[in-house]
């Protein structure tokens, strides 16, 4: 499970890592956070419209917590914050999105709670190089049906998770789906078959290192650098 995570990088940063051609205006306006909840927005990196060029990528904003086209409240994307694997396929709210609308959620590191004798320990994780993350994710647009052919449309996602592998299993049993850069390209693909999409998301991802952090980072209105400090430092 990803409940909350961090993106603080720059825009010339995800440029970068995501060879974003195109950043949206939206885009441009979205401040770092330190601790991104469900229901708040965030860049996520698309495939360009045509007719851009074929491969051609967008930095766009999302709210996370993905709104069916269907559902009659948008109040429910913040139950599907994550879209797990295994089933995302075939479950109704994803399946959609899960056959033609891929996308990369950026981020700096991600919090998970850690279960031990002394409670619930929050932790940082993050690669060991401090490169960008690229996890895999789903978006989908959604619009008030009963406001009429005017209404705005909104856009939406969730961030795929899969079962923890390695030393991840000791902190949560489920753990982001992380995109390595070659992966990073068949996820995108509209017309990638859904065989090639679970291996994308099954390939080696990139070394991960984690600490344990302040429990402020539990409260989403404290929001700055701190919050990824090691605990006690």
């Amino acid at each position: 499970m990803c409940g909350r995570y961090a993106n603080f990088l720059t825009e010339r940063d995800l440029i970068d890592a995501f060879e974003v051609a195109v950043v949206s205006d939206e885009a441009r306006l979205l401040p770092p956070s330190w601790n991104i909840a469900p229901t708040q927005k965030v860049p996520i990196v698309v495939p360009s419209r045509e007719p851009a060029p074929v491969g051609e990528r967008q930095l766009e904003v999302a709210r996370w917590g993905l709104v069916p086209s269907w559902a009659k409240d948008p109040a429910v994307g913040s139950r599907m914050f994550n879209a797990r694997s295994e089933t995302m396929a075939e479950k109704p709210s994803f399946r959609a999105a899960f056959a033609k609308r891929r996308c990369i959620v950026p981020a700096s590191g991600y919090y998970e709670w850690q279960t031990t004798s002394a409670g619930k320990t929050p932790c940082f994780i993050h690669t060991r190089d401090d490169a960008p993350l690229a996890f895999a994710g789903l978006y989908e647009f959604w619009r008030d049906k009963e406001a009429g052919d005017d209404a705005p449309w909104m856009a939406s996602c969730s961030i795929v998770t899969v079962a923890s592998r390695d030393e991840m299993r000791d902190i949560h049993d489920r753990q982001p789906a992380m995109l390595a850069p070659e992966s990073a390209a068949t996820w995108l693909d509209r017309d990638a078959p859904a065989s090639s999409l679970h291996d994308a998301i099954a390939a080696p991802a990139p070394e991960l290192a984690w600490h344990e952090v302040g429990r402020a980072v539990g409260n989403v209105r404290n929001n700055d650098a701190t919050l990824i400090d090691a605990a006690g430092e």
